[in-house]
């Protein structure tokens, strides 16, 4: 097994590169599972490390009706799939699971995608010793904008910061560690402001031709993407918006762009993006202050004590 794993901080661009990966005639990329692969290795004792035939065939049941495993629209053949696990490995289940996707869609072999990698690299490095791995990062300040009004949200911009930088930079120390030929880290304005050129380079890396279908995504878009969750990619269905590039420069208030390059100008530096502007803010202080006030609704816990 030499499979891919994709991924990045929310609102980087995994849903865009999800699609246009799944859209490539030979690779299953279903939508992301968001942890689900590790939340049942959290669970391994309670399925007997799946030592014996009916561990197996217990944790087998459990995660075909996953409502996340559900999310993928596959009638999923239990039977074939136990008989593809070897006791105690946990790397089987995963990977019979996702070739059962892709064998549903006609294709050979499978990418995956899951926000939760970015936190549980090591493990997947554990789990997959040979696996690929991909980062998508955006620019931070440019995250920090897509999570106002994100419902599943809730974060300031100096929570946004800190963790879009401290995650983000991890990740890419441990891939550095692995080297260019497991860790690629491509950035989402490249996806959207050279789409060809980074699905190549990215396709390359996968040991894979580029293929056209890549960019004919959207037709796609109805059918992997549930309509409870569709409202939050709303552009999804259309050709890469380069208008979601650099929004920072335009719509975000330089208090609030002080804040993000203050907790976060180290990460930003290293992947490349130039700071807005340098030196003391007092506004930009004062909003750093209230972020930190209010960050994990502190300031209401403060105020019921």
């Amino acid at each position: 097994m030499t499979p891919t794993f994709l991924f990045g901080f929310e609102r980087s661009g995994t849903t865009l590169l999800t699609m246009m990966v799944g859209a490539h005639p030979r690779l299953s990329c279903p939508l992301s599972v968001t942890g689900t692969w590790w939340d049942f290795a959290d669970r391994l004792s309670e399925f007997g490390n799946l030592e014996t035939r009916e561990d197996i065939i217990r944790m087998v049941a459990a995660v075909a009706v996953h409502d996340r495993l559900k999310l993928w629209k596959v009638d999923f053949d239990e039977a074939a799939i136990v008989e593809a696990i070897r006791p105690g490995h946990y790397a089987d289940l995963v990977n019979a699971f996702h070739l059962a996707a892709a064998r549903a869609e006609g294709k050979e072999a499978w990418v995956n995608m899951d926000i939760s990698t970015l936190f549980r690299f090591e493990d997947v490095v554990r789990l997959f010793p040979t696996a690929r791995f991909v980062q998508i990062v955006r620019d931070g300040r440019d995250v920090a904008l897509s999570f106002k009004g994100y419902r599943f949200g809730g974060l300031n911009a100096l929570e946004v910061a800190d963790r879009w930088s401290r995650a983000t930079v991890t990740a890419d120390r441990i891939g550095n560690a692995l080297g260019p030929d497991r860790y690629l880290r491509i950035a989402y304005e490249d996806l959207v402001g050279m789409s060809e050129q980074t699905l190549d380079r990215l396709c390359d890396f996968m040991g894979e031709q580029f293929d056209p279908a890549m960019l004919d995504y959207a037709g796609d878009v109805s059918r992997k993407v549930p309509d409870a969750t569709r409202d939050l990619w709303p552009v999804l269905d259309r050709p890469p918006q380069t208008d979601k590039i650099a929004r920072w420069t335009r719509e975000m208030k330089p208090s609030e762009r002080y804040v993000i390059e203050e907790a976060a100008g180290e990460a930003l530096d290293r992947f490349g993006y130039e700071r807005g502007g340098r030196g003391f803010s007092a506004g930009g202080e004062l909003r750093g202050a209230w972020c930190y006030l209010t960050r994990g609704a502190r300031l209401k816990r403060l105020s019921r004590r």
